[in-house]
């Protein structure tokens, strides 16, 4: 009877020991994990993880670090479902939304990535190396309200290269989002001043914005540092055209026609000019040049040349130049055939 007690005893003392042990060893286990991801040694750290998360299926923190492992030992997908899981067990697990982030970005799972990287930003919304990810991504996917606000915040912090801002301008330009292209433009100059590309970069967005003065003031601080650069010289003859600077204007296209005298734009731009003129012979010279040597703008070169032919009483001709040009897609051309042409 004694000896049976006394096992009962000793059992009951070893249980005790066994269940102190027990819960020693969580966090022994824990610190070990931790200490083997440190030490790059994934794969054991990925064992000891995955028994934690075993035996306490409830604790968020176990199954975030086997994620981790997992993104450690580039298994991203298996990783998705342990950090699923850990975020589901806690929201507010700020570091697993950084770490889904980079799962769902190998797995081209790109809108949850954005998604991600987008909810760990409001966590820390300062974080340089989040906001980079983010821009990229989002201009990967063309969701431009991200890409502005990250490009921005990236700009006004004087993060980045010059690259990213052209990227955003890329962006930017293909979406047609002008006035918030000028509003990056200016917060880059302002902040960048001695770089005079960007004001070339400005000057195009406030042509297209028909803000053709403030263009000109770019245009003239840009050709300071590039006197004969072409796209510059060519975009300050548009804002002057529009302006209806004419004198300016013929000055000017004769300066690009000597630069690229096999240039069809510059000769059709120059026969538009001497069209306002009425200079109909010389205007239906540069026109022949301009359609020899392909003007970018063919359509509307055909229309000039019917006009001077029609007022040097080549009305015929005039009406076969204004076909051509409405087969090109110049709309104006169907008015003078309605108009002149039988």
């Amino acid at each position: 009877m004694i000896y049976i007690w006394r096992h009962i005893w000793f059992t009951f003392v070893f249980i005790a020991m066994f269940d102190f042990a027990t819960a020693q060893t969580e966090q022994e286990q824990f610190d070990q994990g931790v200490e083997l991801l440190n030490d790059n040694q994934y794969k054991k750290a990925k064992y000891a993880f995955y028994n934690l998360s075993q035996n306490y299926p409830t604790n968020a923190r176990y199954h975030y670090y086997l994620g981790v492992s997992k993104l450690k030992l580039s298994d991203p997908s298996s990783a998705l479902v342990d950090l699923n899981k850990s975020i589901s067990l806690d929201p507010n697990a700020k570091e697993a939304y950084f770490n889904r982030y980079i799962a769902n970005n190998a797995t081209r799972n790109f809108q949850f990535a954005l998604a991600d990287i987008s909810k760990y930003l409001e966590f820390y919304p300062n974080d340089t190396i989040s906001r980079l990810n983010r821009f990229a991504l989002s201009r990967y996917m063309n969701e431009v309200e991200e890409a502005i606000e990250d490009g921005k915040w990236l700009i006004s912090h004087k993060i980045g290269e010059d690259s990213l801002v052209n990227s955003l301008i890329l962006l930017l330009t293909n979406e047609k989002r002008d006035v918030d292209l000028k509003g990056i433009l200016d917060d880059v100059i302002h902040i960048s001043s001695d770089n005079h590309w960007w004001y070339f970069e400005r000057a195009m967005v406030q042509y297209r914005l028909n803000q053709f003065e403030s263009s000109l003031k770019d245009l003239e601080r840009f050709l300071i540092v590039e006197p004969k650069y072409i796209p510059a010289l060519k975009l300050r003859f548009d804002n002057n055209f529009y302006l209806r600077n004419l004198p300016l204007c013929e000055k000017q296209i004769d300066e690009l026609i000597q630069l690229d005298s096999k240039n069809g734009t510059f000769h059709g731009d120059c026969g538009h000019i001497l069209l306002q003129k009425g200079d109909w012979r010389g205007a239906v010279k540069q026109f022949n040049n301009a359609i020899k040597y392909k003007s970018e703008h063919l359509g509307y070169t055909y229309l000039g040349r019917g006009i001077a032919r029609y007022n040097l009483g080549d009305n015929k001709m005039a009406c076969e130049d204004w076909e051509k040009s409405l087969l090109l897609g110049e709309t104006t051309a169907r008015r003078f055939i309605s108009k002149y042409c039988d």
